[in-house]
C-alpha cells in the first residue's frame, strides 16, 4: 500500500504492521533513493518488474514534483482537502462509474478493492492483492489510465515547493543513472536541468545554500556532488565533474575535523553552536560523512589527488567500530569502505562525443563496469574534458579511432577500439 499503484512513487511509511495503509505524505528523498535502487536491481537482474517500478517512480517525480526552473519540490502533504488519503483511495462504485465491467472486475481483484474497504469505512488503499496474469495486463493498464485521469481532477494534496539541495542531489543521481541505464533522454534532461539550476541559483558568494537563505550542510555538498558525478558518467559534461570537484574541495575546507575524526555536519563558517555535531549513521537519507567519503574517493580516482582519498579513509576509520556493530545503520559507510579497499578500475574512453564509435565504447564500458569502477569519456583534444578528468590525459586515439583504456592504479592495458574487445577486457579477471 505504500506504493502508489496508479501514479507511481512511494508514500513515506506505513501506519500498520503489514505495510498496507500508508501515511500518505510523499518525500523527494524517499522516491529518489528507491528509484535508484530499483533501477540498479534491474541492471543486475534484468527483471522487468524492477524497471517498471523505477520508471513509474521517476515519472511521478517529473509529473508532480518537477518545478519550473529545473529543481524538485521537497514533499507532497499527507492530508488532502477531502481528508487524509481522499486523493488516493477508491470504492467499487467509483470504479463502476469510470471503467468498463471487465476493467472494473480486474481492478477490483488485482488492487483488492472491496465494499468493506480497508481504510476508514468503505474506501480502499490500492495494493497488489492477486497475481497479475498476462491476460490481466491490458485491462489493468487501461483501468490505471482512466483512474489516474479521474484522480487528477480531485483536490490534490498540497506540495512543499522548497528546493532542498541535498534531496535534489539524490534526485539528480537517480535520474542520471536510470537515464543512462534505460536510455531515457527525458530523465537525463531533467537531471541536467536540476543540476544547472542548483549550480546557478543555490550558490551565493561561493557558498552552497541548503534552501533559499540557509548555509548548506555536509549532506547538501556531498549529495549534490554525488548527483553531479552520476550526471557526468551519464553525459560526460566536463562542467559537472568540475563542479563536483569544487564541492569536494569545499567539503575538506569547511567540514573537516582538524583533529582527524572525519567531518562535521555544519561548516566552519556557519552560525556558532554549543557543539558542532557529526552525522554518522544513515537515517532516511545517507549520512553526510559517509556520502562525503564516497565522493572524495571517486574524485580521487579521477584526479589522482591522494589527499582526498586519505581524508575519506580518516572519516571511515572514525566509524569502523560502529560499522562492525551496527552495519544496518552504516550502509553508505560500508559502500565507501568497499570502494576504498577495492582493486577498482579506471576506464577512459577517448573520442569525439558525436562519434557513434565513442558511444558504442561508452555503452560497453557501462555494461561491463563494476560498482567501484570509475568511468571517464571525452575528446582527448578537449582541454576542459582532460582538466575535469585527468584519466583522459595522455590517452590518444588509436589509428584515428576512438579507444578505451582499462587501467588499475593508473597502469593501463593495451587500448581497444571496439565494444566486443572492451567487453572482453572488462570481463577478464
Amino acid at each position: 500500500g505504500i506504493h502508489d499503484q496508479l501514479g507511481g512513487g512511494f508514500h513515506r511509511y506505513a501506519v500498520d504492521g503489514i505495510w498496507l495503509v500508508p501515511h500518505f505524505e510523499k518525500m523527494l528523498y524517499d522516491n529518489a533513493l528507491l528509484a535508484e535502487v530499483y533501477a540498479l536491481a534491474w541492471r543486475i537482474s534484468g527483471e522487468g518488474r524492477y524497471r517498471e517500478v523505477a520508471e513509474s517512480t521517476l515519472d511521478y517525480l517529473l509529473r508532480e514534483m518537477h518545478l519550473e526552473g529545473g529543481g524538485f519540490a521537497a514533499a507532497q502533504d499527507a492530508d488532502s482537502p477531502g481528508g487524509e488519503g481522499a486523493y488516493f483511495v477508491w470504492t467499487p462504485d467509483q470504479l463502476a462509474a469510470l471503467l468498463t465491467p471487465d476493467e472494473a472486475a480486474v481492478a477490483r481483484r488485482i488492487w483488492g478493492i472491496t465494499a468493506e474497504g480497508n481504510f476508514e469505512g468503505e474506501a480502499t488503499v490500492l495494493h497488489v492483492a492477486d497475481r497479475i496474469s498476462p491476460e490481466d495486463t491490458p485491462l489493468l493498464e487501461s483501468a490505471r489510465g482512466k483512474l489516474l485521469t479521474a484522480r487528477a481532477e480531485r483536490a490534490a494534496p498540497a506540495r512543499d515547493d522548497k528546493i532542498v539541495t541535498a534531496w535534489n542531489g539524490l534526485a539528480i543521481s537517480a535520474l542520471a543513472r536510470a537515464g543512462a541505464w534505460f536510455g531515457r533522454e527525458d530523465y537525463l534532461d531533467a537531471a541536467q536541468a536540476a543540476a544547472d539550476h542548483l549550480i546557478s541559483s543555490a550558490v551565493v558568494d561561493g557558498r552552497l545554500m541548503r534552501t533559499g537563505r540557509h548555509f548548506g550542510c555536509l549532506d547538501d555538498y556531498a549529495n549534490l556532488a554525488h548527483g553531479l558525478i552520476a550526471l557526468y558518467e551519464a553525459r560526460f559534461r566536463p562542467v559537472d565533474l568540475a563542479a563536483a570537484r569544487d564541492l569536494a574541495g569545499t567539503i575538506v575546507t569547511l567540514f573537516s575535523d582538524t583533529e582527524g575524526a572525519g567531518f562535521f555536519y555544519t561548516g566552519s563558517d556557519s552560525e556558532p553552536l554549543i557543539a558542532r555535531t557529526r552525522e554518522l549513521e544513515d537515517q532516511p537519507t545517507p549520512a553526510g560523512s559517509s556520502q562525503a567519503a564516497r565522493v572524495l574517493l571517486v574524485i580521487a580516482a579521477h584526479t589522482g589527488e591522494e589527499d582526498l582519498a586519505e581524508r575519506a579513509g580518516i572519516a571511515l576509520a572514525s566509524v569502523a567500530e560502529e560499522m562492525r556493530r551496527y552495519p544496518q545503520a552504516f550502509g553508505t559507510a560500508l559502500i565507501a569502505t568497499e570502494m576504498a579497499g577495492a582493486d577498482a578500475r579506471q576506464i577512459a574512453v577517448v573520442g569525439p562525443r558525436a562519434d557513434p564509435a565513442t558511444a558504442e565504447l561508452v555503452w560497453a564500458a557501462r555494461a561491463g563496469s563494476g560498482p567501484d569502477d570509475v568511468l571517464a569519456a571525452g575528446d582527448p583534444d578537449d582541454a576542459a574534458a582532460v582538466t575535469a578528468s585527468p584519466l583522459l590525459a595522455d590517452r590518444p586515439l588509436v589509428d584515428g579511432k576512438p579507444a578505451a583504456y582499462v587501467c588499475r592504479a593508473r597502469t593501463c592495458h593495451t587500448p581497444v577500439t571496439n565494444a566486443d574487445q572492451l567487453a572482453a577486457a572488462l570481463s577478464a579477471k
